[in-house]
């Protein structure tokens, strides 16, 4: 009977965070979706005080709607939780560009990883800007890290 008490309660805490809905406001998901971006981006970049900076806002709006604070970011953003299959989304813009474009924008993607090595912010900015055209042009969100669309996949030293 114990055993059958251990694994019921077992499945029980697996499942039971899972089932789980919070229906936040249009504003505040979106407000979410763009606290947990910018953290996701500041993870890569390993800047700890921008990431406490999303993790407070995110636990703002776990706070308004009750949520609990153990609960993973990805369970409440808006993409459902694939935001945690990184190499899937990671990947999904590849490919999706004309043969001229693609070669044009891998070129802007070495160039701009060269000026961040060696912190030409002009440069940068420059590529950046660049390649935001490319992303204008085929309706590529403005938050895709460059290496997603890269066709060499990038380097994650390098995401925005």
């Amino acid at each position: 009977m114990k055993k059958l008490l251990g694994t019921v309660f077992l499945l029980a805490a697996f499942a039971l965070p899972g089932l789980a809905q919070w229906r936040l406001s249009p504003d505040d998901q979106r407000r979410f979706d763009s606290y947990y971006s910018r953290w996701q981006d500041y993870q890569q970049k390993n800047n700890a005080s921008e990431m406490q900076s999303m993790q407070k806002r995110m636990l703002d709006i776990y706070s308004h709607y009750g949520i609990p604070p153990q609960t993973p970011y990805w369970r409440v953003a808006s993409n459902g939780g694939r935001g945690g299959d990184r190499d899937r989304d990671r990947d999904r813009w590849r490919g999706r560009l004309n043969q001229n474009d693609q070669s044009r924008f891998d070129s802007y993607y070495s160039r701009w990883q060269q000026y961040r090595q060696t912190n030409n912010r002009d440069q940068i900015a420059s590529m950046e800007k660049r390649m935001q055209d490319v992303y204008a042009h085929y309706g590529i969100p403005s938050n895709t890290p460059y290496g997603s669309v890269a066709s060499n996949g990038g380097d994650d030293r390098f995401r925005r």
